[in-house]
């Protein structure tokens, strides 16, 4: 953890204790209660504005500046997703480390991509080696990996309702 939640483990967690994990949701001080959840950060826009605040959204590692720039900073694959003002989703990922063909973007670059798409409300997802999208069944990405694309504990679907 980072932040006050790196404080709480440091004083709650010590090697050997027990923990009993709760995961609740909340949303304006009331629980939610999602059919599924992905991690996501930072938010890139918020009332269809540029919104990039890293440190705001506890992406900032304290005591490594470095983590801020080559994350961030520097292009990389992203991948990203919003609502327009019509509430349509919008999916974007950005191939990248890839010289001669994608070099990827950066947090405050896919901001101003997904506000020129209309976006309302844009969030950055996991990226890097793990940036793919498939349509169809058919991968139409370049995942930046060597070894094509990665194995990942989350994803967005877009399925056909039924």
């Amino acid at each position: 953890g980072i932040g006050a939640a790196a404080t709480w483990l440091t004083a709650h967690a010590r090697p050997g204790t027990r923990l009993r994990v709760d995961t609740r949701i909340f949303e304006d001080g009331r629980p939610v209660h999602p059919a599924g959840v992905v991690n996501g950060g930072p938010w890139l826009v918020r009332d269809g504005r540029v919104s990039v605040n890293a440190a705001a959204d506890g992406i900032v590692h304290p005591g490594d500046p470095s983590f801020v720039y080559g994350w961030g900073v520097k292009r990389n694959p992203r991948t990203m997703v919003g609502l327009d003002r019509r509430g349509r989703l919008l999916i974007v990922t950005a191939d990248g480390r890839q010289p001669g063909y994608a070099e990827g973007l950066s947090l405050l670059e896919g901001a101003e991509l997904l506000e020129r798409l209309g976006a309302v409300e844009a969030i950055n997802l996991d990226g890097g080696g793990s940036t793919a999208m498939a349509i169809g069944g058919r991968l139409v990405s370049s995942p930046s990996d060597a070894t094509g694309e990665r194995p990942v504990g989350d994803a967005v679907l877009v399925l056909p309702s039924r």
